[in-house]
Formats: structure tokens, C-alpha cells, sequence
């Protein structure tokens, strides 16, 4: 059984999107000291070795990976089949449990505490508004003109160019969206563009997210 997600209300919110769209797994061990652990009840213990007891030389190494290696952050976003092409700005959770997201639609917002491009396993998972008050609609509304194979790039920190193919273009109402498969840490690695979408209300806002699936080519 995959293992659950311990999920917060990490949601989008878009101008006009009142119902938040996406949420987010508890960042976990990146944002939190891990606790100490603790033995149970009548679990026994090596005694500590006597002070004359010769303890053989044990070698250490570093678990983190030297300066340069691992899969960097993503930094730019392009589609040349809808003619978008957006900076990328690392995002976290906001103090009210939401996901944030970048205050324009000229930038995307990418789940840090997620995989990264390049990752083996897991979900990137990039978002951006639809439209806000201050700058009308914006790039991302053309995310519904993808169709399956069209190519999607992203650029990471370092120059490195990852490609994507489109296998999905999905309208999903927001009470039915899996949080657990859009913000997966594990399986194939695949990338996820979310914004708003479906019907509009004054009140209520967005009805559905607009869900863009794509895997490594």
C-alpha cells in the first residue's frame, strides 16, 4: 500500500478562485527537526564499553551529496506549442497552511518540498494563477490548448534542459482532486501544471483545477 501522505490544505489560491486548488503533502522532514529517538520500555542496551576496552576505528561518510550533484531546481518554463515561456520561483506553505504562489501570472510557482526535475521518482508539480485582479488573464490560460506529445521544457539552476510530453489534459473538480497522486513521492517520475479552470462564480470562484500531465522523453 502506497504509503499515506499526511496532506495540509496547500491550496492555489487565483483571483476570483476562492475554492483553493491544490493542496500539498506536509513538507515534513525539510521544514522540521526530525525528533530523537527514544527505545521502548524494556528494550535492552549494549553497555558502554569499559574504558580499557580497545573500540576499533570506525570510518564516516558525509551523507550529503557534494556542492554540484543532484538534479537542481527548475528556473524557467516553456511550452512552444501554446507560446509560453515563464520563470520558475521556488514556493513553500504559506503560515495559513495554503500553497503559495507567485503574486503574477508572469511567474510559476514550483512545490519545493516535492521532487525536482530530474528526480527518479515522484511528482514535480508547478502552478500558477489563471488571472488575478491586478494583471487580467494570463499565460497560463492557454495551458488548455496542450494536446497530447506536445513538448513542455524545463530549465533548471544550472542551464540543463528537461523535456516533457503531454499525456494528459484534465478539467478536475477541485473536491475530486487526488492530492495523493498529484503530489506523489514515488513511482515514475512525472511533471504536473496546475491553474484554475471550469465554470466561474462571484462566489464560489473556479469550480474545477485544470490538470497538465506530462512525463520524461
Amino acid at each position: 500500500m502506497r504509503r499515506s501522505l499526511a496532506v495540509v490544505a496547500a491550496l492555489l489560491l487565483l483571483a476570483g478562485c476562492t475554492q483553493t486548488p491544490v493542496a500539498g503533502p506536509d513538507p515534513g522532514p525539510a521544514t522540521a527537526a526530525a525528533p530523537s529517538p527514544s527505545l521502548p520500555s524494556g528494550t535492552a542496551t549494549r553497555p558502554a564499553p569499559a574504558p580499557s576496552e580497545e573500540v576499533p576505528a570506525v570510518p564516516t561518510t558525509r551523507a550529503t551529496l557534494p556542492p554540484g550533484q543532484g538534479p537542481a531546481a527548475p528556473a524557467r518554463f516553456r511550452s512552444g506549442a501554446i507560446g509560453v515561456d515563464l520563470p520558475v520561483v521556488a514556493v513553500g506553505v504559506a503560515d495559513d497552511g495554503q500553497m503559495e504562489l507567485p503574486r503574477t501570472v508572469q511567474e510559476v510557482g514550483w512545490y519545493s518540498y516535492g521532487p525536482r526535475p530530474g528526480d527518479r521518482e515522484g511528482t514535480t508539480v508547478l502552478a500558477g494563477h489563471v488571472d488575478t485582479r491586478a494583471d487580467g488573464l494570463g499565460p497560463f490560460v492557454r495551458l488548455r490548448d496542450l494536446r497530447r506529445g506536445d513538448e513542455l521544457i524545463l530549465t533548471d539552476a544550472r542551464g540543463r534542459n528537461r523535456r516533457y510530453l503531454v499525456t494528459a489534459v484534465e478539467d478536475v473538480e477541485k473536491s475530486e482532486l487526488s492530492l495523493e497522486r498529484l503530489f506523489r513521492r514515488d513511482g515514475a517520475p512525472e511533471l504536473r501544471v496546475v491553474t484554475c479552470g471550469g465554470p466561474f462564480s462571484t462566489r464560489t470562484g473556479y469550480r474545477d483545477n485544470l490538470v497538465v500531465s506530462a512525463r520524461p522523453s
